[in-house]
């Protein structure tokens, strides 16, 4: 075991040994590559000798090496190359923030292309600080401006839907598509596009406000069906010219003729009710003479009517009254029975009486007499 670890301890020293061997050859060839004024192949050897120095964790090498890449961006800027390419750029710098600012990020970034090819054969213009800081900068421009492109792409058909529920009131649809769009509105910083959206936002809030006072006004024609049902005209009417006021004034032509219809409907059911209720009034007045002339049987009869006509327009109080009316006749009408079997006895009784009285058989004619008090005195009694 012993062995082992000290032959992995060995191992370790000569992997070590090799890299700094590897670093002291680089950095021979990074001071040919400064000599001969390769730059780039400079930097690059220099880095290598970085990466290989994290290994090892030499710090001195790193921040030697470091050193060597800061001299060398310092002989890139004051060399006379890089001043003719800084002046190139400078020109092309104003060009694309002109570019940029008319939203031509397609022709500016093309600029920028342009600009890297033309010194790509023999020099690195990504090695120049400004330049290099530009780049970066407008990577991350180009790379926005690409996803935005996308977004842009992915909110046309989304505009073609919402404009197609907008206008058909389909505001659920409306809102959904809304909201997609939102998702894609805040990676894009387009001004007439965030402008055109807050217009649809505008337009789908205003357009969601009359879609929920149209479902207000379909509830409400609904209370106004049951007023009517209810006979209560009065707050039908009253609730309808409500309605009619607000569509005038929002403009909802739609419902016109649905208003005038349900206008019509209530007049007609007033008109019915109406009739309905003088029909009680003159029934009213024959049941008053019918009982006056005692025909009971014919006054049960349009108690029967008034109750039918009371029971279907829901006037509670005339069904109890003449339900109630209509038990005292039939009460009337047994009494009125009774009278009529005791009178048709009396008379005969009265009859036999009266022959018997002329006949002279006066102790059976008082019989009868007897009989007949004493029914009419149990009839009272009863």
């Amino acid at each position: 075991m012993l062995m082992k670890n000290e032959e992995k301890i060995t191992s370790i020293k000569k992997d070590k040994l090799a890299i700094i061997s590897e670093m002291d050859e680089l950095k021979v060839i990074a001071n040919n590559h400064l000599i001969m004024k390769r730059y780039p192949e400079a930097i690059k050897a220099a880095e290598r000798i970085i990466n290989l120095a994290l290994e090892v964790k030499m710090d001195s090498v790193i921040r030697e090496q470091e050193e060597f890449i800061t001299r060398i961006y310092k002989i890139l800027e004051t060399d006379k190359l890089a001043s003719i390419i800084l002046d190139d750029f400078d020109n092309i710098k104003s060009k694309y923030q002109d570019l940029s600012k008319k939203n031509k990020f397609r022709d500016a970034h093309n600029l920028i292309y342009q600009f890297k090819q033309k010194y790509d054969e023999y020099y690195d213009v990504g090695l120049i600080r400004p330049i290099s800081q530009f780049l970066q900068e407008e990577r991350k421009r180009w790379d926005c401006f690409v996803a935005e492109e996308s977004n842009l792409k992915l909110l046309e058909p989304l505009e073609i839907q919402f404009n197609s529920y907008i206008h058909t009131n389909n505001i659920p649809l409306a809102r959904d598509t809304l909201e997609k769009a939102k998702v894609l509105l805040q990676h894009i910083s387009l001004d007439y596009i965030i402008e055109k959206w807050s217009y649809f936002e505008a337009e789908y809030l205003e357009r969601k406000k009359d879609f929920q006072l149209k479902g207000d006004f379909d509830t409400k024609m609904s209370v106004i069906a049951e007023l009517t049902e209810e006979y209560k005209f009065q707050e039908a009417h009253s609730l309808l010219s409500t309605l009619i006021k607000m569509a005038d004034e929002k403009h909802f032509i739609e419902y016109k003729d649905k208003f005038a219809a349900k206008k019509r409907n209530i007049e007609d059911a007033e008109r019915k009710y109406k009739k309905l209720l003088n029909d009680i009034a003159d029934l009213e007045i024959t049941l008053k003479i019918d009982i006056e002339n005692e025909q009971y049987e014919s006054a049960k009869e349009i108690c029967d009517q008034i109750i039918k006509i009371a029971r279907f327009i829901d006037q509670k109080d005339l069904l109890i009254k003449y339900e109630k009316e209509k038990e005292t006749l039939s009460d009337s009408i047994l009494e009125y029975n009774r009278f009529l079997a005791l009178k048709e006895k009396v008379i005969k009784l009265s009859e036999i009486a009266i022959s018997e009285v002329n006949e002279e058989h006066f102790s059976e004619a008082l019989d009868k007499y007897k009989a007949i008090l004493f029914r009419l005195q149990k009839y009272l009694e009863e």
